[in-house]
C-alpha cells in the first residue's frame, strides 16, 4: 500500500499546474469567473451547506482550489489539504488573485503531519473523484469526523457507485456489465492527463483506485458514528457531464451519475442561521 501510495502522489505532483491552466484557464482567468459568481461551483450543495459565511471549513483533496476559493469568497475560512505541490501551487495562486486567504496543507490526508490536520471545523467537504483513493474507508472518515465539531457536518459529492462500477459505453449504447461488488485496486491515468500532450501523460505515473459501493459507503459514515441526514442521487442536466457523449440523450435523467451525502457528528448543533447548514 505505501508504494501505491507513493506512484499516486507522484502521479498527482507531475505536470498538473500546467494541466489546469491548459483545461481551467489561468488562476487570474478563474478568479475572475469566481468572483462574478461563487455560488456557481457550490450550488449543487447549497441544500445541505447552507450559508458557510463565518464557517471553519476543511476541504479534503481539494485538488486546484476551485471550491476552497467559492467558499473563502463566501466568508468561510477554509484549509484545503491535498498532496500535491502543483495542485497548492495553482490553488494559492487562485485565492491571491480571487483577494481572499487560504490555508493549503501539501500531505497525504491519512498521514498528516502533528499539528497540520484542521480541527474543530463546522464542515469538511468533499468533492467529485474522492472515496475511490482510500483502501480503509472506515479508517478516512474517522480521520475526516475527527475534523469535526461536535454537531458540525461532513458533505461528500462524489461519483455514483453504479455509474463508476456498473455502466459500460460501447457503440452508442450502455450496458450493465461491469462488476458493481469489484473490489480490486485498478490502474489509471490522473484526471487532468486530458489536459496534457501525448509526451507530458508518458511521464506521469499510473495511478491506483479502488471501488466502492453506496453500501459500504453509508455504513462506513454511520460506524464511525456520524449520523445520515440525507444522501441524493442526481439526476437532471447538471449532471450531464459525467456520461460519455456518446450516451444515449437524456440518460442523465435516467441514471445517476453523482451523489451528495451529507452526515452530522453528534452535539448540540452550531450550524443554524448565520453560518450555519440546513437541517
Amino acid at each position: 500500500m505505501e508504494q501505491i501510495a507513493a506512484s499516486n502522489r507522484e502521479g498527482w505532483s507531475k505536470h498538473a499546474y500546467r494541466a489546469w491552466v491548459r483545461g481551467k484557464g489561468s488562476p487570474q482567468a478563474m478568479a475572475r469567473e469566481l468572483q462574478a459568481d461563487p455560488w456557481r461551483k457550490l450550488a449543487p450543495l447549497r441544500s445541505v451547506l447552507g450559508d458557510p459565511g463565518g464557517c471553519r471549513v476543511a476541504n479534503l483533496l481539494g485538488s486546484n482550489g476551485k471550491a476552497a476559493v467559492s467558499l473563502s469568497l463566501l466568508g468561510a475560512d477554509v484549509t484545503v489539504v491535498d498532496l500535491s505541490p502543483d495542485n497548492a501551487r495553482y490553488a494559492l495562486e487562485l485565492a491571491e488573485a480571487a483577494g481572499v486567504r487560504i490555508r493549503y496543507v501539501v500531505a497525504d490526508v491519512m498521514n498528516l503531519p502533528e499539528g497540520e490536520a484542521p480541527r474543530d471545523c463546522d464542515l469538511v467537504i468533499m468533492e467529485l473523484g474522492i472515496l475511490h483513493w482510500f483502501a480503509d474507508l472506515k479508517r478516512f472518515f474517522q480521520v475526516a469526523a475527527a475534523m469535526l465539531k461536535p454537531g458540525g457536518r461532513l458533505i461528500v459529492r462524489d461519483f455514483h457507485p453504479v455509474h463508476r462500477q456498473l455502466l459500460r459505453w460501447k457503440d452508442g449504447g450502455m450496458t450493465a456489465d461491469g462488476d458493481y461488488f469489484d473490489e480490486s485496486l485498478r490502474a489509471g491515468a490522473v484526471p487532468y492527463a486530458v489536459f496534457l500532450t501525448e509526451a507530458e501523460r508518458a511521464e506521469v505515473p499510473e495511478v491506483y483506485t479502488r471501488g466502492w459501493t453506496m453500501g459500504d459507503i453509508v455504513t462506513a459514515a454511520a460506524e464511525v458514528g456520524l449520523i445520515i441526514r440525507s444522501l441524493k442521487e442526481e439526476k437532471g442536466p447538471a449532471q450531464r457531464w459525467v456520461f460519455p457523449a456518446e450516451a444515449p440523450a437524456g440518460i442523465e435523467e435516467r441514471v445517476p451519475g453523482i451523489y451528495t451525502l451529507a452526515a452530522d457528528r453528534p452535539g448540540l448543533s452550531i450550524l443554524s442561521g448565520k453560518g450555519g447548514v440546513v437541517q
